[in-house]
């Protein structure tokens, strides 16, 4: 197949290139810019990989040339703030509508159906500016998919964890600052949370760019299946880490609408991915270690 990786030197987007190469897939990544990590893949693949930088190359001859059967959008900004606002308008709406803009003109000139895979969020649009304009631009996808102009999958992404993510990110930074034994403020931690090891979010969304899908709108929730208290998730961060860390549950206030929230994979099953997904405690032991490992052996 001939896939487009969009924001393709983010964290899933660089793991999710590496095995569509490795599978033997043709491969073009859209980045604004491209990185050490992508020049690589150049040199590694040949043939069989391409970059496509925005700011230099021109998107739509790209892809034009290209021909892809599947793209997956990826681009994504986290900000939550006003200050931000144009910002994640641009990378959470306005850059994928300009993919599937893309997609639709080549999809009505070659008569054929390309498949867009946007990776979206499980999280409510009325929590921040992020689930929002995901929210916003699932909307956008779901009225051309039903006018039959494109198969959008719109995947419902829980919380993530893996070796090698941002050390920004709630899990690495926690696990950092409990391996130095610092002492963590963190709010009551009641709400619940599914955590999805990143090896299984690649797994499937490498599944779902082959398997058949009938429907022109499909929506798949992508997650562990369970959800633990991150008050459970952090004591037990701390007690595989063997931590003197203090622990201070309730000094950060909850965001207002905090959720809970938990996949549910049926419908993922039901397009036949079989595989048991990895569980949240032995996930996090495994990532403990390898950061342990690295870090601070």
């Amino acid at each position: 197949m001939r896939i487009v990786v969009s924001g393709a030197t983010g964290y899933i987007a660089s793991l999710l290139i590496a095995r569509l190469l490795q599978k033997g897939e043709d491969v073009l990544a859209v980045t604004r810019k491209a990185n050490d990590k992508l020049y690589c893949f150049e040199k590694d693949y040949k043939n069989k990989f391409q970059i496509c930088e925005i700011f230099t190359d021109d998107l739509y001859s790209c892809i034009y040339r290209f021909k892809p059967d599947v793209i997956y959008s990826t681009t994504c900004c986290y900000e939550t703030d006003s200050k931000y606002l144009e910002k994640t308008i641009d990378a959470n709406y306005t850059f994928p509508a300009t993919l599937l803009k893309a997609v639709l003109c080549m999809n009505s000139e070659n008569q054929r159906i390309i498949r867009f895979i946007n990776i979206g969020t499980s999280l409510p649009s009325s929590l921040n500016l992020y689930s929002l304009t995901k929210k916003h631009f699932s909307e956008l996808g779901e009225v051309y998919a039903n006018l039959g102009k494109v198969c959008f999958v719109n995947v419902l992404l829980e919380s993530f964890y893996g070796y090698g993510e941002p050390q920004n990110r709630f899990i690495q930074k926690t696990i950092i600052n409990l391996l130095k034994n610092s002492e963590i403020n963190c709010t009551e931690g009641k709400q619940t949370r599914d955590y999805v090891s990143v090896a299984d979010v690649i797994d499937i969304l490498v599944f779902l760019s082959a398997v058949k899908i009938e429907k022109n709108y499909d929506v798949i929730p992508l997650g562990s299946g369970t959800a633990p208290s991150i008050k459970d998730l952090i004591l037990y961060m701390k007690e595989v880490s063997g931590s003197k860390s203090v622990i201070n549950f309730g000094a950060v206030p909850a965001r207002l609408n905090e959720p809970c929230t938990v996949a549910d994979l049926t419908r993922l099953r039901e397009l036949g991915y079989k595989k048991e997904l990895k569980y949240w405690k032995t996930g996090l032991k495994e990532l403990i270690g390898d950061i342990k490992n690295e870090v601070f052996d």
